[in-house]
């Protein structure tokens, strides 16, 4: 006798956002055996709660605190007590208990954070309760857990040869096809084979290369932390394997070998205290099928490395289970690194420009819009009134390129988002304006995560010391020693790509100078310093301005009437003098470009080139290209032209 019954209401559907069905089947053996056949998927948790309590007659209490979707599938009916254990696991990977309190099952958030690890696949929560036809249920239990996240359940069910699996959906379903091999009439042995040589890894390996294991259906399963393979399949091919291990797993003729591994990108010197360190780790020397037993100092005994400079390579000498584990990560490691190409622009600002300036910040987006924020109005000033002043405005590349040629530093239409350029136009732009003084325009390509330094400067000698010294004449010889210093414009930048093309910039500048007048004096020449250092996030291909270091000057000068202004007293009736204070800040422009591919270096390279080619072309800076260069570039373009 058989029959159904659909358990929920409407409302529920709506609730639950999926389809929900249950099915009551009285079996024709068992007149008192009741079974239901579930399928919760992305239900609310408090209406399967509900849901189950009907079905099982048990209650609950539920905290208020318990919210969320659960999924809860069985494919075959199962009893109402099945259902109950179903419904306790996947509440726990939730992150709550059930507590049974007589009667009653109290539903409470856990004490404890679980952490699921899904790789590449789908991260949603789901319980499944799986029909094992042909082995025992617990069997699989310790085959199956090391698979599972941290904090996932699995139960067996023995009286009826039931699996409830509570995980992440890649990981359960990852596990089922695992179950569908071992659950097989061919394949209903499972067996764990400790090995004490050979590595399981490799053991795994040279059983996917004979051809005569390929034609048998043989499940092999690498447990590597503890060294053994979890085998399962029909008799005559686990045997066929077990007969090859036999042969193989013997204690090694050769201690050791050695190889040479040769870098293609990084530094063999990079890469060496990473694998000592690795060599020193137990875990390593376990998924290597080495020994650990006797400590780390048999372990840094056991292997040697050393470091090819010449060559950029690693000479090691170890076992070669070893040897293939470090060539692993070593390939993983050699890896091309993308590059950052930094442009900047250090300019003193004349006081003008520079009053009640308190903080400056200019973004313009290279393919899309920028952002600005100006204070007190010092940067419409540079920029042009398109901006506005004192208030933050969002303005695009168009509305700039269209906006600079009225600006009073005379850009004349040269800033083109087509071509995304803006560094040279910048400082094109800044020269034409005569209370603008750069000091320097550096330009550099450094890898990613990697410091550039640019400097420029000169050389300054600084009294250290004055000495005298007698000869054998008596005669006195003076003679001062001195410290030549660096003065002038540093800039130290380290790029570090981000998720998004978001860069990085960890940005240090020093600009000194001779002060003036103080070249002759006796205690050497006074330097003034101007530092900045920041850390800030940019995209790729944006225009970044800092700045705010004011920097105070006083100028003296005075003027006379020739021979009549030294007379003394009234000489100062054919002279005058004057003082005028004046200052200046230094203001920073730096724009990263990321350069992942050859491509993007020769389309940059190329951009940069066509660039100088048509100023030198156009006549607005004769004498940059060679005469022969401008053939050679004239036969490509002809070339390019053919073709």
């Amino acid at each position: 006798m058989t029959w159904s019954r659909q358990v929920g209401r409407m409302n529920h559907l709506s609730k639950l956002g999926a389809v929900f069905c249950l099915s009551w089947c009285l079996m024709a053996e068992s007149m008192a055996s009741e079974t239901v056949q579930i399928n919760f998927r992305d239900a609310d948790i408090r209406s399967v709660i509900e849901s189950v309590a009907e079905i099982t007659g048990k209650s609950f209490v539920l905290d208020p605190r318990v919210k969320g979707k659960v999924t809860i599938i069985s494919p075959q009916p199962i009893d109402s007590d099945l259902l109950y254990q179903a419904i306790l696991s996947a509440i726990q990977v939730q992150g709550f208990q059930a507590v049974e309190d007589g009667a009653v099952t109290r539903i409470i958030p856990f004490t404890q954070s679980f952490n699921f690890a899904g790789g590449n696949g789908d991260n949603t929560l789901e319980t499944e309760i799986i029909k094992i036809e042909h082995v025992q249920a617990a069997t699989l239990v310790p085959v199956l857990k090391p698979l599972l996240s941290n904090g996932a359940r699995l139960l067996a069910f023995p009286q009826n040869n039931y699996l409830v699996i509570s995980d992440i959906r890649s990981n359960v379903l990852a596990v089922k096809r695992l179950i569908s091999q071992m659950d097989d009439p061919d394949q209903t042995a499972i067996e764990v084979i400790d090995l004490k040589h050979i590595s399981a890894g490799e053991a795994v390996h040279i059983a996917g290369q004979l051809k005569q294991l390929q034609k048998q259906e043989l499940s092999l399963v690498e447990d590597g932390l503890n060294n053994r393979i979890i085998l399962s399949g029909p008799g005559i091919a686990r045997r066929t394997f077990k007969n090859m291990l036999t042969l193989l797993d013997l204690p090694s003729t050769k201690k050791g070998s050695v190889e040479v591994i040769y870098l293609d990108y990084s530094r063999a010197a990079e890469i060496k205290p990473i694998i000592d360190g690795m060599l020193s780790s137990d875990v390593f020397l376990r998924l290597a099928g080495e020994s650990v037993g006797d400590g780390k100092s048999k372990a840094s005994s056991s292997y040697k490395i050393e470091i090819d400079e010449l060559n950029n390579a690693l000479v090691m000498a170890a076992p070669s289970a070893v040897i293939r584990e470090i060539k692993s990560v070593v390939t993983k490691l050699d890896i091309a690194r993308p590059q950052v190409l930094i442009e900047a622009v250090i300019a003193e600002l004349s006081e003008s420009q520079a009053r009640n300036l308190s903080s400056q910040l200019v973004i313009t987006g290279r393919d899309r819009g920028g952002y600005l924020t100006n204070f007190d109005g010092v940067l419409s000033g540079l920029l042009g009134t398109a901006f506005g002043a004192g208030s933050a405005t969002s303005v695009n590349s168009t509305q700039i390129a269209s906006a600079l040629p009225q600006t009073v530093i005379g850009v004349v239409g040269d800033f083109d988002p087509e071509k995304k350029r803006g560094i040279g136009l910048l400082v094109q732009a800044l020269k034409t304006d005569g209370r603008t003084k750069i000091l320097s325009t550096p330009s550099v390509i450094t890898l990613d995560n990697e410091e550039a330094t640019l400097s420029v400067g000169e050389q300054v000698p600084f009294p250290s010391g004055s000495y005298a010294s007698t000869n054998n004449s008596n005669s006195v010889n003076p003679f001062t020693t001195v410290n030549r210093e660096d003065v002038g414009v540093m800039l130290k930048v380290k790029p570090q790509i981000s998720k998004g093309n978001a860069v990085r910039l960890e940005i240090e500048q020093e600009s000194s100078k001779v002060k003036a007048g103080s070249a002759d004096s006796q205690f050497g020449a006074t330097t003034t310093k101007s530092t900045m250092q920041t850390n800030v996030m940019i995209q790729d291909g944006e225009l970044l301005i800092l700045g705010g270091l004011i920097e105070g000057q006083t100028d003296n000068s005075a003027s006379k009437v020739p021979f009549l202004g030294d007379i003394p007293i009234i000489g100062n009736l054919f002279k005058s003098s004057n003082k005028s204070d004046s200052e200046k800040v230094l203001m920073m422009f730096i724009r990263p470009t990321i350069i992942r591919t050859p491509e993007d270096a020769q389309a940059l390279s190329k951009s940069k080139f066509e660039h100088l080619i048509t100023r030198d072309f156009e006549g607005e800076q004769e004498g940059t290209v060679t005469k022969q260069l401008k053939e050679f570039i004239n036969q490509g373009r002809d070339l390019e032209t053919t073709e």
